[in-house]
């Protein structure tokens, strides 16, 4: 049997307990997100001004400036946005059975970045209430159904290898619609580009508090889920009549995973290969019951995306390379180990 078919109910080592993978990924985090605040900055900081700032909380100087309205809402985003996305990807793993699955595995993250660029170019000319983010979670919705249609997901006797081959079909789609988008709007080009490189340069605490909003509840839902997900591992036939409504888990997991993504892209542009890597980091440690990978998964997003942004800091140092550009060269050969007997 092919390792795509397999269902994530299959053994895995549990190297460390929840509780100590846990410990030691917060201890990672808070160090990381330490170094991060002042780490490569073309602007002098050093630890003290960083300590110095949390005790006394000024407000006035340069240097406080830098670390209150730039460093620290891009540390807290990153870590927001890392854990948003490795949850994503738990959950689109979770109802697909399939561990390749992840937001730009499955085009989420392509359909809705070219939601986005259409309507920040202004090819489509218009606005919706809730701005960015609602045409985000628009796009990544709608590649999401067509990937699902074309992999036939909602089967039990779907082919796993099938699906990924329909994500990675519309994600390829929607990134050459995204590049047409960026050829005929050219006086906005430049603007989308550096959008679609994925970086987080230039986020604010609005953008912060926006991912907070969607982080909380996301959180608290993917732990409702946890054991239904955990009951759709025995089989569709098992999980109903375990009493799982497969269709109503489906479809909130669907409708969060997609607001998930469509914030995270709204917010920072495309970051790949956090969804596919961080549960499956997580699942190789601490094994495969969903309610402490939720809490797994989303540190490692967190961890890994926070490394990705440091990294990027320091190849050009003082230019920037984007996150996204740094978590694309390590997810890429990662998925390639994952789907090497494809």
């Amino acid at each position: 049997m092919s390792p795509i078919s397999r269902t994530s109910s299959s053994p895995a080592p549990r190297g460390v307990s929840s509780a100590l993978y846990a410990l030691l990924s917060l201890m990672a985090l808070l160090v990381l997100s330490w170094w991060s605040l002042w780490a490569f900055s073309t602007f002098t900081l050093t630890p003290a001004n960083i300590w110095h700032f949390l005790l006394q909380r000024q407000t006035g100087g340069m240097t406080s400036q830098i670390i209150g309205q730039i460093r620290l809402p891009r540390t807290l985003a990153t870590i927001l946005i890392g854990a948003l996305l490795g949850m994503a990807g738990l959950l689109m793993q979770g109802i697909s059975r399939n561990n390749l699955a992840s937001p730009s595995m499955l085009g989420v993250t392509g359909g809705a970045s070219l939601g986005l660029a259409l309507v920040s170019s202004g090819v489509l000319p218009f606005s919706l209430p809730l701005g960015n983010a609602l045409i985000s979670v628009i796009g990544g919705g709608a590649a999401w159904l067509i990937v699902f249609m074309l992999g036939a997901a909602w089967s039990a006797q779907a082919s796993r290898a099938r699906l990924v081959l329909a994500g990675i079909t519309v994600a390829a789609l929607c990134a050459s619609m995204t590049r047409l988008v960026v050829l005929l709007a050219e006086e906005r080009a430049m603007g989308v580009l550096n959008w679609l490189a994925g970086s987080m340069v230039g986020v604010r605490w609005p953008e912060v508090w926006l991912l907070c909003v969607v982080f909380v509840p996301a959180f608290l839902l993917c732990i409702v889920l946890a054991k239904p997900l955990n009951l759709l591992n025995l089989g569709d036939e098992n999980a109903q009549s375990l009493g799982v409504s497969l269709t109503r888990l489906r479809v909130l997991a669907f409708t969060a995973g997609t607001i998930m993504v469509g914030v995270t892209v709204a917010v920072v542009g495309p970051i790949g290969f956090i969804g596919l890597m961080a549960p499956n980091i997580a699942r190789r440690l601490i094994g495969v019951d969903y309610r402490p990978l939720v809490l797994g998964s989303s540190l490692c997003g967190a961890i890994l995306l926070l490394v990705s942004d440091i990294i990027g800091r320091w190849v050009a140092f003082p230019s920037e390379t984007p996150a996204g550009a740094i978590t694309a060269l390590i997810g890429a050969p990662f998925f390639l180990l994952m789907a090497r007997k494809l």
